[in-house]
């Protein structure tokens, strides 16, 4: 871990990755799921990509012997992916450091949780925004602004507007994936109730260290995840073969220098989410 007198120098930046993957599961469940599958990486502050889709062709049929003259592609729209950056700084006294000598450490954790939670925020909520215009910020868009629009739901059941969201999902043809279901507080609620003491309502351990609740529907399994920063009236419904995130810069921690009688330093990272599909993404209303 970081503290003062590690003696870095003024140009040396400490890696936080494995750090932020593993802090704050509980609080931050959608970008701990999407950087324990790893971080794609960018090379601009706008990350360009091809739809993920499937050829559709009926027939691939072929004469025994035949030479191979017929090819097929899937077609594939460009999508692009704004990097957004996230910073967090922390300046502590000389006093302060002598009466407790970890306390830079402690502010630097607390500063990558916080870096985190704000991550989380936007990769589910985030409005995408080039910077070309006042105040000049990059912003990406969230998973929710990602969703194809023909997927959508709206009703006051939960079950059956979740049916509803899978099979949609499951007639766009996807690739073999897991399902995961982002909901707030309340709309869980509605789904223990609904499913109470009912067999193919269980919980499980997911590989990113959080427990679930587990739904077997007719067209697969769907995981339902509690986070405190889904809108109280959405449900969130993906592929995850289909939602990852790009970094331009990684969470990473940069000494700053020292100009007084205090010890100066911040964490940046330069992130997005890449969805490979917006078909492979559904927000469903309830109410």
């Amino acid at each position: 871990m970081i503290t003062s007198n590690n003696g870095f120098t003024a140009t040396e930046s400490i890696s936080l990755s494995k750090e932020l993957a593993l802090l704050g599961v509980q609080s931050t469940p959608l970008s701990s799921l999407l950087l324990s599958k790893g971080v794609e990486k960018a090379l601009s502050t706008v990350f360009t990509f091809k739809e993920k889709t499937l050829d559709s062709t009926e027939d691939i049929s072929a004469v025994e012997g035949a030479d191979t003259d017929v090819f097929q592609k899937s077609a594939k729209r460009e999508l692009t992916a704004i990097l957004q950056i996230f910073k967090k700084a922390v300046s502590i006294s000389g006093t302060a450091e002598a009466m407790q000598s970890a306390k830079f450490t402690e502010e630097v954790a607390d500063r990558l949780l916080e870096l985190k939670i704000n991550l989380e925020k936007v990769l589910i909520n985030g409005t995408k925004a080039d910077g070309s215009q006042t105040p000049f910020i990059r912003k990406m868009a969230g998973v929710i602004e990602s969703a194809d629009a023909t997927n959508a739901g709206a009703g006051a059941d939960v079950v059956a507007l979740l049916k509803e969201g899978m099979q949609n999902l499951w007639n766009n043809d996807l690739s073999e994936g897991t399902y995961y279901a982002f909901v707030n507080a309340d709309i869980l609620e509605k789904f223990n109730n609904a499913y109470e003491g009912n067999y193919s309502y269980t919980h499980v351990n997911t590989n990113f260290g959080l427990q679930v609740s587990s739904i077997n529907t007719n067209f697969g399994v769907v995981n339902i995840v509690l986070s405190k920063h889904m809108p109280t009236d959405k449900i969130m419904l993906f592929n995850d073969a289909y939602v990852g995130m790009v970094a331009l810069r990684e969470a990473h921690f940069e000494p700053l220098a020292k100009t007084g009688d205090s010890t100066k330093g911040q964490i940046v990272g330069e992130y997005s989410v890449k969805v490979g599909s917006p078909k492979a993404v559904a927000v469903l209303t309830v109410g």
